[in-house]
């Protein structure tokens, strides 16, 4: 039962923080965001070893119970800004409308994390970047 009134919590704060939008979206933070968040807790800068939290929310739900989930750093010495992949993951969702996970990045960069259908790797259903400076 707490459970899913934590649930039914976060999918309120979440409506409240991101309006209405039925698309699949992400958000960071520095704090689990199992445990609910507020607008304030939301954030895009974090330093190096310190664990970044997303949480994937699709209010419709997910068209598949397979997502990718993709890291990429941008290089920002180049001229054009490439990209390197930094880490990619394949989840099992289990019939919820939303994922969340964390990583800790040691090194300083601005990070792009993505999220695929497995039956369409070319199109991202949600995007969020961030960025990771030093102490």
């Amino acid at each position: 039962m707490k459970k899913i009134i934590l649930i039914l919590c976060i999918f309120v704060q979440v409506f409240i923080l991101c309006g209405c939008s039925q698309d699949p979206f992400i958000l960071f933070s520095a704090q689990n965001p199992k445990n609910g968040l507020n607008k304030n807790q939301i954030e895009y800068n974090f330093k190096t070893e310190q664990p970044i939290y997303y949480a994937l929310i699709a209010p419709k739900g997910f068209q598949e119970d397979m997502v990718r989930i993709s890291l990429s750093k941008k290089d920002t010495k180049s001229e054009f800004w490439g990209y390197s992949n930094y880490h990619n993951k394949t989840i099992k969702l289990k019939g919820e409308n939303y994922y969340s996970d964390y990583f800790v990045i040691r090194e300083e960069g601005i990070f792009v994390l993505q999220a695929f259908n497995l039956k369409n790797l070319s199109k991202p259903i949600a995007t969020g970047i961030f960025r990771v400076y030093a102490n």
